[in-house]
């Protein structure tokens, strides 16, 4: 799979270089002094993510105009000179924590954020046969079934991957994502219109070591971009139209960046489509301009409204019908719809084998045709990819509750069939 580079973003050296005013770096700075009581440009600069030249204006700026004094050093260099804050500048930091407690890397201007989205875009990213069946090794899925899920993911459009419940969509698409491979740097925060907005998830966002720093410039990486694998964003019954938007907290006057947002360059994955805390349709109506656009608009509680890439995979999966989902228009957006349908009977078999394999049993073909004969085909029961699993972990709960080896056999199988399938008979048929 072809992935293009990570483009180096160089340390700003000059004030003008941030792309933020002095007076919000000042502000910034002043909060980090009010904090700890005094610290070293280095330390500063470290708390800040900024070079050592950008942080001695800042000090320089604060110290003429009585905000904060040097009161000592801790070595001859500029970074070791020590800072304090003054009487006015614990004031003027009150003042600044009122309007927002955000303190940390500086942030970064929305139009550069929106400049390196372009440069590392997961459209760039190639998906090919190869990757997209070692995704997909986990499964037992026809062919067909295989291509068109590998079509989808390679066209980078909206795909909504349906079926019954137990035949593996959440494992495909998530596994697709975990193959998706590749890095890209997002900033910490945004700086928009004097507001904050926290970019950078943990638990959304996977650290990667960056080995690249430095190259192609004689500066080192701008620390308040921090380098991730490409994101693969799940969610699935808890998402809400609030997790679209930007969501303001009012005592720390910080925004949150929605959903989306954190998975720009990455895939985003529904999961349970149509079980949301939003309708199917209200989340299609929501994103029909950034579905077909690539670009999403957000509102500040300001009434200010911004412009942001929507540079996603989204990847929808639902054991609904889609036609349930939506009408023809709505899903006309949605461009690929692949089913994973029931296993066939030899399918069914083969991840029988697997299974017992993975638990290390004796894959008895007698005792598979047991099943099928008289607890599938007397009742008209659908064949599911999830069956043999549960059936042989019930098998394998057993053996441990009661102190003895696990054992398949058509007696042990008829046994964890009791307790797994509801429907006219508790029994197996004749």
């Amino acid at each position: 799979m072809a992935e293009p580079s990570v483009h180096v973003i160089p340390e700003p050296v000059a004030i003008e270089e941030t792309g933020l005013q002095m007076g919000f770096l000042a502000d910034l700075t002043l909060k980090a002094l009010y904090q700890t009581g005094r610290a070293t440009a280095g330390q500063l600069g470290a708390m800040l993510a900024l070079s050592q030249p950008v942080m001695q204006e800042v000090l320089t700026f604060l110290s003429r105009d009585g905000l904060c004094e040097v009161t000592g050093s801790e070595g001859h260099a500029l970074a070791d000179y020590r800072y304090s804050i003054t009487g006015r500048g614990r004031e003027r930091a009150a003042e600044a924590f009122e309007h927002s407690a955000y303190l940390g890397r500086a942030p970064v201007p929305l139009a550069d954020y929106v400049t390196q989205v372009s440069r590392q875009s997961v459209s760039q990213v190639r998906f090919d046969v190869e990757t997209v069946e070692r995704a997909l090794d986990v499964l037992v899925l026809s062919p067909e079934t295989r291509r068109r899920i590998g079509r989808a993911i390679a066209s980078g459009r909206p795909t909504l991957i349906y079926g019954a419940s137990g035949n593996g969509k959440s494992t495909a698409i998530r596994q697709l994502g975990a193959v998706l491979g590749g890095q890209v740097l997002i900033p910490h925060a945004l700086e928009v219109y004097g507001h904050i907005v926290r970019l950078f998830d943990p638990s959304k966002h996977q650290v990667v070591q960056d080995m690249s720093e430095g190259q192609g410039t004689t500066r080192r990486r701008d620390r308040r971009w921090q380098l991730v694998a490409r994101p693969a964003v799940l969610t699935g019954g808890e998402l809400s139209r609030h997790s679209l938007e930007l969501v303001f907290d009012d005592r720390s006057k910080v925004y949150e960046a929605p959903l989306q947002m954190k998975a720009n360059g990455g895939i985003l994955i529904l999961d349970d489509f149509g079980r949301q805390q939003m309708s199917a349709v209200e989340l299609l109506n929501r994103w029909i301009v950034a579905l077909e656009g690539r670009v999403d608009h957000l509102s500040l509680h300001t009434g200010q409204t911004i412009e942001v890439p929507f540079d996603v995979i989204p990847l929808f999966c639902t054991n609904l019908p889609p036609e349930h989902l939506a009408d023809e228009a709505f899903l006309r957006r949605v461009r690929y719809k692949v089913e994973i349908p029931n296993p066939s009977q030899d399918e069914f078999r083969t991840i029988f084998v697997r299974v017992c394999q993975e638990y290390g049993l004796q894959a008895d073909e007698a005792t598979v045709e047991h099943v099928l004969a008289h607890w599938y085909e007397p009742f008209g029961r659908e064949l599911r990819g999830c069956h043999p699993r549960d059936l042989i972990e019930a098998i394998v709960d057993a053996a441990r509750y009661e102190s003895r080896s696990a054992i398949l056999s058509p007696e042990t199988m008829d046994e964890a069939c009791r307790t797994y399938f509801l429907g006219p008979s508790g029994e197996p048929a004749d």
